[in-house]
């Protein structure tokens, strides 16, 4: 494979290891892949074989099409958000989600902050 197709598809696994909140110690364990190897593949400093890919997307919900071709069906996403960030190609869909993870943080935290304080003022 070349570099630039290792890069992509290592940007894919780390943003959707990232999405569903796993460091890459625990989805490693879950895809039967060793920690140092799913390290170098999401850098793309190593390509997957068909049998890596198989374990990737047989023990996750990640689909060989959207790891392979950066390609999901509208149906199966969550929110349009997603269908932006599967567009972006390589590390810049995680470095999106890594954003918009935090300004979510902390738009829900001014609304607890809000609601603690209304809740204050009507005791």
């Amino acid at each position: 494979m070349s570099k630039r197709l290792n890069e992509a598809i290592g940007g894919r696994i780390r943003a959707y290891r990232e999405s569903i909140g796993m460091n890459r110690e625990a989805f490693s364990e879950q895809v039967g892949l060793s920690p140092q190897f799913l390290a170098e593949a999401e850098n793309g400093k190593k390509g997957l074989s068909a049998e890596s890919i198989y374990k990737i997307c047989s023990n996750s919900e990640m689909s060989a099409d959207y790891l392979v071709l950066g390609k999901v069906k509208r149906d199966k996403l969550k929110n349009p958000l997603d269908f932006v960030l599967q567009e972006m190609p390589g590390d810049y869909a995680a470095q999106y989600a890594q954003v918009i993870r935090a300004v979510n943080d902390m738009v829900l935290e001014a609304q607890r902050d809000g609601a603690l304080a209304q809740r204050g003022e009507e005791d």
